[in-house]
């Protein structure tokens, strides 16, 4: 563990101008009211006494804060390296130019189609062409670019378009990602989820597109890493008494700030409340809280107490790995027949065809 974290992903505030069905921070059970921009100043100059390397600016949409950019000017008074995650429909050139002057270097843009169609359908009508103006202007600029695709039943057949609208855009990298169950992607888990055979066809086809189009795929994305653990599988011995998992980068060496000020120990986990920055310190909730060295530690798993579990080959796949992943199974999802690999696999021998290829 680290005395500071390297890493912060910090939502300055919970408002959006969208509310995509497959949001993780978005209606957020039990939420306080946002930190004002004082008590988000009072933070920063926490985080950079803590010498914080890095600081994600996360929302809600970060660009819809009235004050957006004194709170990026209050960042810049510490050595803190910045990047910017964002939907991309409120940037123009103005604003592109604004966040270069900042020494806002990357930018994290959500990319969910490769057409009006398709985005539109994900994220609202008119997003596309927002969307796409807003990742023009940025790298007009020379600023980094990382298009982010969450796939869903919207736009899991759309990989090659929006890889190679990508490629056509000069974006720098393009990262395809799973659906992570939070706030709205929780409420629409049975809409937006994809079927077995969805997920198994798309795990392929982002190989093959890691393949054709080298060093574009983000080496990060789920579907690659999932593909990784199906090749893995295959010398995995299932566990039939516990399953151990691992700590990953959560509370290792990053963790999230939510826009109420609660803690968490990453930007994945919206509930898993470590402490409020209203009440405590941050230096104090990283070194102190009993939920984040909970994180730190192997999380073991009783499979009494999820007996289906017991021997089942599909372990390294839904327990291993992100470490948030056990915190959902079996926690706030309680259908399991939305994510249990087991119970969708009816035809046998199709996640090893998929391997062999």
């Amino acid at each position: 563990m680290y005395s500071a974290p390297l890493n912060i992903c910090f939502g300055i505030t919970s408002r959006c101008n969208l509310s995509c069905k497959h949001c993780i921070n978005r209606n957020i059970p039990h939420t306080d009211p946002d930190l004002t921009t004082e008590e988000l100043f009072r933070v920063i100059d926490q985080l950079g006494d803590a010498k914080v390397f890095q600081v994600n600016i996360f929302g809600g949409e970060p660009l819809t804060h009235p004050d957006f950019f004194l709170i990026v000017e209050r960042l810049n008074k510490y050595p803190i390296r910045l990047t910017l995650n964002t939907n991309g429909t409120l940037i123009d050139s103005k604003i592109a130019k604004r966040l270069k002057e900042h020494k806002i270097r990357g930018v994290t843009v959500s990319f969910d189609g490769s057409c009006p169609e398709v985005m539109d359908a994900a994220r609202g009508v008119g997003t596309f062409k927002k969307n796409i103006k807003g990742i023009e202007a940025l790298l007009s600029e020379g600023i980094y670019v990382l298009l982010s695709a969450t796939l869903t039943k919207i736009n899991y057949k759309d990989t090659r378009g929006m890889t190679m609208l990508g490629k056509k855009l000069g974006a720098n990298l393009i990262r395809f990602n799973h659906v992570f169950f939070a706030g709205n992607a929780a409420c629409f888990a049975k809409e937006i989820y994809l079927s077995h055979d969805e997920e198994l066809g798309t795990i392929e086809e982002i190989h093959r597109l890691n393949k054709e189009f080298p060093g574009f795929i983000d080496n990060s994305s789920t579907y690659l890493c999932q593909r990784g653990k199906l090749e893995e599988m295959k010398d995995y011995e299932p566990a039939y008494d516990k399953i151990s998992v691992p700590p990953c980068g959560a509370a290792q060496d990053k963790c999230n700030i939510r826009p109420d000020g609660w803690i968490t120990p990453c930007e994945i986990i919206w509930e898993a409340k470590c402490g409020n920055l209203r009440k405590q310190s941050f230096l104090d909730i990283w070194r102190n809280s009993k939920l984040m060295n909970e994180f730190r530690k192997t999380l073991e798993i009783d499979l009494n107490t999820i007996p289906e579990c017991k021997g089942c080959k599909y372990q390294l796949i839904c327990f291993i790995g992100h470490r948030c992943d056990p915190y959902y199974y079996p926690g706030g999802i309680k259908d399991r027949s939305v994510y249990c690999w087991l119970n969708n696999d009816k035809k046998k021998g199709k996640v090893l065809d998929v391997v062999k290829r």
